[in-house]
């Protein structure tokens, strides 16, 4: 793996781990998939360029950063929905 991917998927990471540690992110196993679709999306549009808005580098990558780190999210808690649940 190159450096400059492993620099990547760190700073997705810690971006994970402050989402997961925000407040009220123990809502989070309520999202439905189009919930998550629609968060990641959010983060996605703001580094987006506008009409009269132009976005800089840092914007452009701290949207895709932030919207990775939704799309790790939302993989976990589908996993965890999915996971087969133990005989009683």
């Amino acid at each position: 793996m190159s450096e400059s991917r492993q620099i990547i998927l760190d700073e997705i990471s810690g971006e994970r781990d402050r989402q997961y540690n925000l407040p009220g992110s123990e809502y989070d196993q309520k999202h439905t998939m189009n919930d998550w679709i629609a968060i990641a999306g959010q983060y996605l549009t703001r580094g987006a360029d506008r009409k009269h808005i132009k976005s800089d580098y840092q914007e452009q990558r701290q949207a895709l950063i932030k919207s990775a780190a939704v799309i790790i999210a939302a993989l976990e808690h589908l996993d965890r929905k999915n996971q087969p649940q133990p005989a009683k």
